[in-house]
């Protein structure tokens, strides 16, 4: 999620920043993770924890790597690689095998972060076009998921698990979710490792509001616009809210939406477009979620609207703020 870096000037954006507290945001980022790990533990065992360690791990191998083929001065210590890694964990399956992250997380650190020469320079947000590498390649291991409750060993190779259709994949083959509305919110459905506890989510979510980590305006227009064609377009029978219910907390919609959607190096700046940023990934990824080949296709919308980020925030700032300046010109 975050980049630690703010941008100084619309005209060059998205890549030209100066840096602005990185540790400090990725800080944020880190303690609005851990409880969604905990808790991930308490269903499934250590096991996610050893998953975030290995891409942690491969997260800053990687950068050094990176740094040293560049002769440049690794920054690891601005957190960045290591919230990548955390994130793109989160997105995995807690079946999923400790090679699959590992994967994800170099591809991610060492294609689309320091390709593009490092923080604060990259075009698209790492951890989505990590997950949506495994996602091409792999998509019979990334949407596996195990019963929940199911503890899930820490051996490399996997015989016998019992898997379990999360909500998002009985939306997409037009079946309907047994679960209740409350075990969606304690985490009691099949899911990725930091995705299903929407309660969990929501703290977090507040958490980074409050310390200005993440914008409300692109989150909560994308939950708003999601929610709206859920209306609109149900894909269930039953009531709206059921619709809203399933469609907002299937998949890892709400876990994007906090956390791939707010990554400051890769979406607008401008407040306006930073609103239109949240509507159109909202319409993104519902669109993705009707006619798409996968059931989660969240990181596929983020990428690309991160190549519209400089537009939005070119045009929003003309908008707004270029007749002002006529009109002093003027007077």
């Amino acid at each position: 999620m975050i980049g630690g870096l703010i941008m100084t000037n619309e005209r060059r954006a998205p890549f030209v920043h100066h840096m602005a507290r990185p540790v400090s945001l990725s800080l944020d980022a880190f303690i609005a993770l851990v409880p969604l790990f905990l808790f991930s533990t308490v269903f499934f065992g250590s096991r996610p924890l050893l998953l975030a360690f290995l891409n942690m791990a491969t997260a800053v191998l990687c950068e050094a790597f990176a740094c040293l083929l560049l002769k440049r001065k690794p920054q690891i210590k601005d957190g960045t690689s290591l919230i990548t890694a955390l994130l793109i964990t989160g997105m995995l399956s807690p079946t999923a095998p400790f090679w699959l992250g590992m994967v994800a997380t170099t591809f991610a650190i060492l294609l689309v972060k320091m390709a593009f020469g490092g923080t604060g320079r990259n075009l698209f947000n790492p951890a989505a076009a990590g997950i949506a590498f495994i996602t091409q390649c792999f998509p019979g291991l990334i949407f596996q998921y195990p019963e929940s409750g199911f503890e899930v060993t820490n051996a490399l190779l996997f015989q016998n698990v019992s898997v379990s259709p999360s909500p998002a994949s009985s939306l997409q083959t037009g079946g309907t979710s047994s679960y209740l509305w409350y075990e969606f919110l304690l985490g009691q459905v099949p899911g990725s490792i930091a995705t299903t506890a929407i309660l969990v989510l929501c703290a977090s979510m507040i958490f980074l509001f409050v310390r200005k980590s993440a914008s409300p305006a692109i989150t909560l227009s994308f939950l708003a616009t999601c929610a709206l064609i859920a209306i609109a377009f149900p894909r269930v029978e039953g009531t709206w809210y059921n619709s809203v219910l399933l469609e907002l907390c299937s998949g890892y919609l709400i876990f994007g939406a906090i956390f791939l959607l707010n990554d400051p190096v890769t979406t607008p700046n401008h407040w306006l477009a930073r609103l239109f940023f949240g509507i159109f990934a909202g319409i993104l990824v519902m669109v993705f979620r009707h006619i798409g080949r996968f059931e989660e296709g969240l990181c596929f919308a983020v990428l690309l609207m991160n190549t519209l980020s400089t537009i939005l925030d070119r045009q929003c700032w003309k908008l707004l703020h270029n007749p002002k300046r006529r009109k002093e010109e003027m007077a």
